[in-house]
């Protein structure tokens, strides 16, 4: 079946799948199978997103790889659709880039979140990494979150080591709120923007589709 599609289709049943922004070339889509198993390709990849043995830069991320990593990364993304409610929602959306999945971007709402709170979460193939693209993708990101779905507040959360992604977070107008040790000894660094400072850093000629069906459902 062609994707977009099959997008619909899923739309019918989980209004997520129905977003779409797109800024030059780089479009965020809520991936099909297909592309979760493009993604998983890059998971199971030995260094396919963090130079071997710095896998403690990304909060959460086990150190496997192969077969296992892309079991366990699919089997999550899969837990990600779910009909989204006013309490709880969740937007996972691939970054194709070129026609290619080269990274998964999340905007979600969690039940204890403060109202009009949004999660942003990312990550990118280590080799499509330092050239500007996860900025531009959290950017795109907060278009959605800041735009139609009129958020006031995007939280993140990174290592204290991912330098990287912090930076991508300063650069889009985040700033640091706290920090907490995990049970795993990581120190993480938590930051926030609102949506008065994202509007000084935003870019251009952002196309966002698809928010009034997913708007009526969490506001439902």
């Amino acid at each position: 079946m062609d994707a977009d599609l099959l997008r619909a289709d899923l739309a019918a049943l989980y209004p997520q799948y129905g977003l779409r922004v797109a800024h030059r070339g780089t479009v965020l889509l809520a991936p099909t199978d297909e592309e979760l198993l493009e993604l998983a390709e890059i998971v199971a990849e030995p260094g396919g997103i963090v130079a071997p043995g710095r896998a403690g830069e990304l909060l959460g991320w086990p150190e496997d790889e192969g077969v296992p990593a892309a079991r366990r990364f699919l089997e999550w993304a899969w837990r990600l659709r779910e009909a989204p409610s006013a309490a709880r929602w969740r937007v996972p959306l691939a970054v194709l880039d070129g026609g290619r999945a080269l990274g998964l971007a999340v905007l979600a709402h969690e039940i204890d979140d403060p109202a009009g709170t949004a999660r942003t979460s990312s990550w990118l193939a280590r080799a499509e990494q330092g050239r500007g693209l996860g900025t531009r993708v959290r950017l795109m990101l907060l278009e959605l979150a800041f735009g139609p779905l009129a958020m006031t507040r995007a939280v993140t959360a990174a290592a204290e080591g991912n330098a990287a992604s912090r930076r991508v977070s300063v650069a889009c107008g985040y700033r640091e709120t706290h920090r907490e040790t995990g049970g795993d000894g990581v120190v993480e660094v938590h930051a926030a923007v609102t949506a008065a400072a994202w509007r000084k850093k935003r870019l251009r000629d952002v196309d966002v589709e698809g928010a009034d069906g997913f708007l009526a459902a969490i506001r439902s």
